[in-house]
């Protein structure tokens, strides 16, 4: 399987990740298949740190959501533990935010340094999408922007497979005149 093709399904795979049950895996998949489509050692670096920063930020998220429903079915007995459990949960927001951030900042690099490696500017967009969703975020807006980010990725990998299937078909049709030449030349 080729370095294209492994970077469209991971692409593809971290935009389904939107869908709440089945996030976790396919981001985990995703990023394994794009780190796996990306040879370059530096570009490969600052997607694994991109990727560690952003399931860091995952669980501390879903941590505190887990740890906010079971303070809110406790809550049933106290007299008044929200203002404690509203104040701790602004603060792992806070931190989910900005892990967010640098993550995006990472994968940006990252695909800043792909655009240059293929030449493909869908991965330099792509880039800057992902951060502007990652800062919107807090307004609502973030998720669509970065999935736009996602899908641009997504683009920028099928470009890849078109530009180097008409370079594997010209490199076949190469062999396949230079075979026949070395057979005619063989024969006479």
């Amino acid at each position: 399987m080729s370095n294209k093709i492994l970077g469209i399904v991971g692409s593809a795979l971290i935009m389904l990740s939107i869908l709440p049950t089945v996030s976790v895996f396919f981001l985990l998949i995703g990023f394994v298949l794009i780190s796996i489509a990306i040879k370059d050692t530096n570009a490969f670096s600052d997607f694994i740190i991109g990727i560690v920063l952003n399931i860091i930020a995952s669980f501390l998220f879903y941590f505190k959501l887990l740890a906010f429903i079971v303070s809110s079915l406790l809550a049933i007995f106290s007299q008044n533990p929200f203002i404690p459990l509203t104040f701790s949960m602004l603060i792992y927001l806070f931190i989910f935010y900005v892990l967010n951030i640098i993550s995006a900042v990472y994968f940006k690099k990252s695909f800043d340094k792909l655009s240059v490696i293929y030449k493909n500017n869908f991965f330099k967009y792509a880039g800057y999408f992902i951060v502007i969703g990652a800062i919107l975020v807090i307004f609502g807006i973030g998720m669509i922007i970065s999935e736009i980010g996602w899908l641009l990725v997504l683009l920028g990998f099928f470009t890849i497979i078109v530009e180097n299937n008409e370079i594997y078909d010209s490199e076949i049709i190469d062999t396949e005149v230079v075979e026949e030449k070395k057979r005619l030349i063989k024969n006479n």
